[in-house]
This record gives C-alpha cells, sequence and structure tokens, in this order.
C-alpha cells in the first residue's frame, strides 16, 4: 500500500524523462539564498523530461552547510526549463529526503522512496561536493536515478536504475533493481 501511495503521489507531480547526458558539474545559484549550490545527483522517470535535482549547498566559505546539506527542486524541461520547487506532497512523500549527521561530522542521506540505501554527502579538500552509495557493490558517486514506472496508470514502479562513477576506477556503473 505504501508503494502504491508513494507512486500515485509521484504520478500526480512533475514526471522525467530518461537522459543519456548527465553533467555532473552543474554549479547553480539558490534563487532563495543567492549561494554556489553543486549538483550531487538528479531523479528522472520515463513520464517525460522533468527532472528532479539535488544540489549540495553551499555557504559563502565554500564549505557544506551541515544545517541545511541539500537543495532539491525540479527543472520543468516539459515546460519552460525553469525551476520549481518540489510541493509538500511531494517533499514528503516522494522527491524529499531526511538526513543525520553522525558524530564524525558525516551527514547521510535518506530518499523518502528510495529508503534501502543511505547517501553519504562528502566534499573534498577543493570543495567538491559528491553523494556516495554503493552500485553493484562498489562504492561509486552516484550521478542520476531513473524509475520506470508501468505505462498508462504510472502508479506502479517497475524498477529503478542507478547510476554513477566508481570512485576508486573513474569507470561508469550501473545498477537495475527491481524488488522494490
Amino acid at each position: 500500500m505504501k508503494s502504491f501511495l508513494l507512486l500515485f503521489i509521484l504520478s500526480i507531480g512533475i514526471y522525467n524523462h530518461h537522459s543519456a547526458n548527465f553533467n555532473a558539474e552543474v554549479t547553480t545559484i539558490n534563487p532563495t539564498t543567492k549561494k554556489l549550490n553543486q549538483r550531487l545527483f538528479v531523479i528522472e522517470r520515463n513520464m517525460n523530461k522533468n527532472t528532479v535535482c539535488y544540489d549540495a549547498n553551499i555557504l559563502q566559505n565554500g564549505k557544506l552547510n551541515t544545517e541545511d546539506p541539500i537543495d532539491a527542486y525540479w527543472i520543468d524541461y516539459a515546460t519552460d526549463g525553469q525551476r520549481s520547487e518540489i510541493n509538500y506532497i511531494q517533499r514528503r512523500m516522494a522527491y524529499g529526503f531526511s538526513y543525520e549527521k553522525n558524530a564524525n561530522g558525516s551527514i547521510y542521506v535518506t530518499l523518502k522512496a528510495f529508503e534501502k540505501r543511505k547517501i553519504l554527502l562528502t566534499q573534498d579538500a577543493k570543495g567538491n561536493s559528491s553523494a556516495l552509495l554503493k552500485i553493484n557493490g562498489l562504492d561509486a558517486r552516484l550521478t542520476k536515478i531513473f524509475v520506470t514506472a508501468k505505462p498508462k496508470m504510472y502508479t506502479t514502479v517497475e524498477f529503478i536504475e542507478l547510476y554513477g562513477i566508481d570512485i576508486k576506477t573513474g569507470k561508469a556503473l550501473y545498477e537495475k533493481i527491481t524488488n522494490l
């Protein structure tokens, strides 16, 4: 039932389309704070071109904002290509997230729609932020999650695909998850 409800909420929002070209090095300006953000990853769906972006909130000093680490929002590619905010229901059920800070300062993010794996937010010495998780058992920098829902109703997810970069070798990684 939770899965159906979640997918129903996803279906009433803005949807996504598979995009082969993803640039993880995107830097954006948060319109509210006017601060530079760094793209962590995106979520796309088979329903249209719209994309949910998850950016690292970067403070003026170049450090990750540990009190508000992620800026999540839509890019409405199917209409005008502009940013729009994730609505309350989408944030609570589908595209939202929670995070926790460990004693050592690490930040772990859990996506509402994919709670099976926690994502570790990191920032290297050069100030580059990343979202790390295991893809096919390997440590990876997550770049994209693609959700494929069944046609017509779009309320049942058939599978999700994880895309990333192996942090040791730099090679592209892929995993298809069907047992949701």
